[in-house]
């Protein structure tokens, strides 16, 4: 494979940063999980004054765009400065070429700059191939380490809560 070069994404990326979205789910089993359009991620990253996530994206030396990042910041009462991982995602046939440790180190390389102490980020348990390229980097699993669990409030529940009080 030719020169992969990782750089922030930009508004013209985000039709292409949706379909890898949509691509994600499908190979996650969840083809109708998904529900952003182009123009909220647009809106959301671009539109506002504090945008709730940022992405990067690889490409290869004539700018086909080869996968992703999207990310936001955090912050973690015990370390500080976080960033979380929502999807990364390499294009079926730029795997297992460098692709994802390219996002990675992008990454890691603008987290150094902005004094992030930790990146957190899930992933499914029956993607061996991932949690094994995670592990070789040092990436540690917090449901053995730490006992964590994943938790989630949806939209339905998080309105419920809300009037409830």
């Amino acid at each position: 494979m030719e020169e992969v070069l990782v750089r922030d994404a930009t508004k013209n990326d985000m039709q292409e940063i949706q379909q890898m979205i949509q691509e994600l789910a499908e190979y996650e089993g969840v083809p109708t999980g998904p529900q952003l359009t182009v123009q909220e991620l647009v809106r959301d990253s671009f539109q506002v004054p504090n945008p709730w996530f940022f992405c990067i994206v690889a490409t290869d030396g004539s700018g086909v765009v080869l996968g992703h990042a999207m990310c936001n910041k955090a912050y973690s009462s015990w370390t500080g400065r976080a960033f979380y991982i929502e999807d990364i995602y390499v294009k079926p046939v730029a795997r297992r070429k460098g692709v994802g440790l390219k996002l990675i180190s992008y990454l890691c390389r603008m987290a150094v700059a902005e004094g992030v102490g930790r990146i957190d980020w899930h992933v499914l348990e029956s993607n061996e191939t991932a949690l094994n390229f995670y592990r070789k980097l040092g990436a540690r699993d917090l449901r053995i380490t730490e006992g964590r669990a994943a938790l989630r409030l949806d939209k339905q529940y998080i309105e419920k809560v809300a009037s409830e009080t």
